[in-house]
């Protein structure tokens, strides 16, 4: 069967969702949805509270949240704690993941692995039936280990500067 990748079938699988679990289809939850599908980054509850705003909805970050959380039973969106705060990517459609988040900047690089599948789907966890897998790799992003090696630089290339200032004056005050 085709999935249908348009926002109005993004706005179907929302729908039959929340037929199916008894929950109320609000205008709030569709301008969130509308949100969701148009982010292209991973994006947070205050994220999509900020842009829905803007659109002229107002809501609240409950309202964010408990939506968020529906669309995450559904699969339309998948929740990822980093640190104690969650965020979430669009769409469940490889089954597993590596998250690189970056220590210094906090940003978050999504990268689909094959290999990670094989790895863990394959564990026997006693009784537990693992459906995916989600792994977060922390270090820095490439734009912030250029800037920590450029500062790392800067400070050798200051402190051989201060060593020969300083052994300037020590010749100078030999040769008094």
């Amino acid at each position: 069967m085709h999935e249908d990748k348009s926002k109005e079938g993004f706005r179907l699988k929302l729908t039959q969702y929340l037929e199916s679990n008894k929950c109320r289809k609000t205008p709030e939850r569709y301008a969130i949805a509308d949100i969701v599908y148009d982010t292209v980054k991973n994006f947070d509850a205050e994220y999509i509270l900020g842009e829905v705003r803007k659109k002229g909805v107002f809501i609240s970050l409950a309202t964010v949240y408990n939506t968020l959380s529906l669309m995450a039973s559904a699969g339309m969106v998948r929740r990822i704690n980093v640190n104690g705060k969650y965020c979430y990517g669009k769409g469940t459609d490889a089954p597993s993941y590596i998250h690189l988040y970056c220590t210094e900047c906090g940003k978050i690089k999504d990268v689909k692995d094959t290999q990670l599948p094989e790895i863990t789907m394959t564990k026997r966890f006693g009784k537990f039936s693992a459906s995916y897998a989600v792994v977060t790799i922390y270090g820095l992003c490439s734009s912030c280990s250029r800037a920590k090696r450029k500062a790392e630089l800067k400070a050798n290339i200051l402190a051989r500067e201060r060593k020969i200032q300083e052994n300037k004056k020590k010749k100078n005050n030999i040769g008094k």
